[in-house]
Parts: C-alpha cells; sequence; structure tokens
C-alpha cells in the first residue's frame, strides 16, 4: 500500500531538494579548487592538472627526496689537546730518566771500608741493598751492613787456636737467640745461635763471673786485639745489647778467612 504523503509536513517535502542544491555547489567549489591547483602544477600554463603526476615525480632520480630522520650521532670521545700530549710525553720522559737515589753516605771511618764489602756481597751472593753480617778474623771486627745507615763497626774476639780453639770461616744465617746462658762456670748475655763446631758456636757478650752481685768481665781487653775465646764471637756488652736489638735473626753472615779480610788495620 503506497503511503500518502500528503500527510507528511511541507519541511519535510523540502528536505531532499535543499540536500540536492547543496550536493551541487560541493562539486561545483571542488572542481573549481582542483582547476586552480592544476594550474599550479602546471606552470601557470594552464596544464590539467593530472592527479598521477605527484607519483611520476616522486619516481623520478631528479626528483627530491623527502627528508627521513636520521638518529643522532653518538658523542665522540675525548681527546687530549696537544698540549696535554705534549705534557704527558714529557712527564713520562722525566719518570724514566729521574736521578736514581744517592748511595748512602758512610761514615768517614768507614768508606775505605766500602770496596771491601762490595767485594764480600759478590763473592758470596749478597744484595747490598738488605742487611748482612761480616766478621774479619784477621783484623778481630766485625761490620754489620745496613743501608741506607751507615755501616757499624764493632770489636771482637775470637777462637784462640793457641789454647786449641778456633773459629771457622764460615757462611750461613744468623740462628736462634739464646739470650743469657751459662758455660764452662761463666756467664754471658745477648747469645745468638750460628752452628756446631765441637760446639755450640754463638755471638754473645763477654763472658763474665758474678761477684757479690756484680758481673766481672773476663778477657774484655782481647776485643778488637787477639783472639781468646773458645770459638765464639765476643762482643762488648754494649755491642752485643745493641746486636740484639738490631735482631739479627735469619741475616746472612760471613766469617772471612784470615787471608781474606776486610782490610782494617
Amino acid at each position: 500500500m503506497t503511503p500518502d504523503k500528503s500527510f507528511l509536513p511541507r519541511a519535510s517535502r523540502r528536505t531532499p531538494i535543499i540536500l540536492i542544491l547543496a550536493l551541487v555547489i560541493v562539486a561545483a567549489l571542488a572542481g573549481t579548487v582542483w582547476a586552480a591547483f592544476g594550474a599550479v602544477r602546471g606552470g601557470g600554463r594552464g596544464a590539467p592538472w593530472n592527479p598521477l603526476a605527484g607519483l611520476v615525480a616522486a619516481a623520478s632520480p631528479d626528483a627530491t627526496a623527502t627528508p627521513t630522520r636520521t638518529p643522532r650521532p653518538e658523542t665522540p670521545a675525548a681527546t687530549l689537546a696537544p698540549i696535554d700530549l705534549a705534557i704527558a710525553t714529557v712527564a713520562a720522559t722525566a719518570t724514566a730518566t729521574a736521578t736514581p737515589p744517592p748511595a748512602p753516605t758512610l761514615a768517614p771511618t768507614v768508606e775505605p771500608l766500602l770496596p771491601h764489602m762490595i767485594n764480600v756481597a759478590e763473592r758470596y751472593g749478597m744484595d747490598m741493598t738488605r742487611r748482612f753480617v761480616v766478621v774479619d778474623l784477621a783484623s778481630q771486627t766485625m761490620a754489620v751492613w745496613d743501608p741506607p745507615r751507615p755501616a757499624r763497626i764493632m770489636p771482637v774476639s775470637t777462637g784462640d787456636e793457641s789454647r786449641g780453639y778456633r773459629t771457622l770461616a764460615w757462611y750461613g744465617l744468623v740462628g736462634d737467640y739464646w739470650g743469657t746462658f751459662q758455660a764452662s762456670g761463666v756467664y754471658a748475655d745477648d747469645g745468638w745461635y750460628l752452628f756446631e763446631d765441637a760446639g755450640h758456636i754463638l755471638i754473645h757478650s763477654t763472658p763474665y763471673k758474678l761477684v757479690d752481685g756484680q758481673k766481672v768481665y773476663e778477657d774484655i781487653e782481647a776485643l778488637g786485639a787477639f783472639p781468646a775465646s773458645k770459638g765464639c764471637i765476643r762482643l762488648t756488652p754494649e755491642d752485643a745489647a745493641w746486636f740484639t736489638e738490631w735482631n739479627p735473626k735469619g741475616v746472612p753472615i760471613v766469617i772471612l778467612p784470615k787471608d781474606q779480610g776486610l782490610g782494617i788495620n
């Protein structure tokens, strides 16, 4: 059944006509815009606009490529300026060619002894930069080498061969600390063990007896003068105490033969 349009409102019957007129106006305006754009693309010569011309131009080798965003470059590593390199080179050269520290200064009375100490160290493979001890049977002295301090020369008395005793030429390390001990009816202080040779051979103070509680030393005049011991190396009480304070355990020690002395008169 066909609907009766006479019942529709008048405004409703005019709506299709208004829509048609709006579409016609929009189409006319669009055509005008497209024509103007085509004139511009055609170089102002009124050439018809071709909607595919843009695609063809983009494909042309001479066309300007569309800019693309490139990643931000990493910050380059810092480099030293030439002046810095020059300073570094000079500093390195100065370090490499620095003047070595001066050799330890020996006391005036020890300077003539230095060549002999060097000779002994080379002969027995000892390090001149480290501690060692040399006993000189010929001069009845003992030299303590302890760089950078000056060598300490101490008078000693060794084995008395005229009474059948001896102190062997020997090379080794200072042994354990014996402290005060008693032997053959006398005492001795600050004993340090060396080796065995018909008994214990030590470095120690001059022996003494106790008289009314006082120490009475024997043969103290022999120190630095002549052999008077039974094989041990005797020192003055003061030097023996100093030697203990110096702590010689494990230090190399050489007892030189009589014909290879240090040249001390």
